[in-house]
């Protein structure tokens, strides 16, 4: 039993002429009468005869009619869900983001996208550049994104480099040094910080302090959380290093200030991480995409920025 002869049955059972049947389905009548005579011999009855009002369907036809329909639906539901997965308007993607973006950026990235695509769904984890990493070569996840460190030319892995961050040493308009010009990295080490946990600032900012003899600064808060990071400084005494876009409304607003100072982890890179050789579906395919281009918006921004802080 064939597709094609289903639709034939029911095209001769609504037209109730074979002729205007076979016009409908763009076959000839002989054609189609063909498929209905195979149909029959493969059930072992007849399924249509001529009445006074033409074809007419027997107890038989009535219920193959009634179950092809079904099956008819299902066939065209099973079209229209393959093509919605291959543009991937639904289906599942399951990836990865380093920790301090889970508060910024990717919430109001994927309200975006659940908005425009209901049918997408997404599993994020947040964890450590090195662990995504691990994650995206053993196939746990089908791709990261985040802050990118440093890592060997590692078999299995392809770094997509998006945009380099600037950072800006930033206080709470309140704090001793918030005033004070020609700030010296001994008063940097004599502060107190607040800081991004992830592996790659944490190893530059030791690295800062540590090349130039200096014991290193000491850090009252380590946290993933851009978040809490922005509050805690603005509510005390401590330094933090922010990327300037990311902390532009509070300074805007005088609630925190960026010094005038040398950064340490001045240059931060982000990006996002594949697997060498492994496919990417189409509803990762999404999300890379608007990642891609939330990205490139805020590098246009940034670059603004940085253009006015020249001027």
């Amino acid at each position: 039993m064939e597709i094609q002869q289903l639709r034939h049955l029911i095209a001769a059972v609504e037209h109730r002429n074979l002729l205007k049947a076979a016009d409908k389905s763009y076959i000839s009548q002989s054609g189609l009468s063909r498929s209905l005579k195979s149909l029959e011999q493969r059930l072992g009855v007849p399924l249509l005869v001529r009445g006074p009002k033409g074809v007419e369907p027997t107890i038989y036809g009535l219920t193959v009619i009634r179950r092809a329909k079904v099956i008819l639906n299902e066939v065209a539901r099973s079209i229209e869900e393959v093509r919605a997965i291959e543009h991937g308007r639904i289906g599942e993607t399951h990836f990865g983001i380093t920790q301090n973006y889970a508060n910024y950026l990717m919430p109001e990235l994927l309200a975006a996208l659940h908005a425009e695509r209901p049918g997408l769904h997404v599993k994020v984890v947040s964890d450590g550049f090195l662990e995504l990493v691990k994650m995206v070569k053993t196939e746990e996840i089908d791709f990261a994104f985040g802050l990118i460190g440093r890592i060997h030319h590692s078999d299995g892995i392809v770094i997509e480099p998006l945009m380099e961050n600037r950072s800006r040493v930033v206080a709470g308009s309140h704090h001793p040094l918030a005033g004070k010009r020609d700030i010296t990295i001994q008063d940097l080490a004599g502060a107190q910080w607040a800081m991004l946990s992830s592996e790659s600032v944490q190893r530059g900012f030791g690295l800062f302090f540590e090349t130039r003899g200096l014991p290193v600064a000491p850090q009252m808060l380590k946290s993933n959380s851009i978040a809490l990071i922005r509050h805690v400084v603005a509510e005390s005494d401590a330094l933090t290093i922010l990327p300037q876009e990311v902390v532009q409304p509070e300074i805007d607003s005088g609630s925190l200030v960026a010094l005038d100072c040398q950064t340490p982890v001045e240059r931060t890179r982000i990006g996002l991480i594949f697997r060498d050789g492994g496919l990417i579906t189409p509803q990762a395919e999404v999300v890379v995409n608007r990642i891609r281009a939330a990205i490139a918006e805020r590098a246009t921004k940034y670059d603004l920025l940085e253009s006015e802080a020249l001027q």
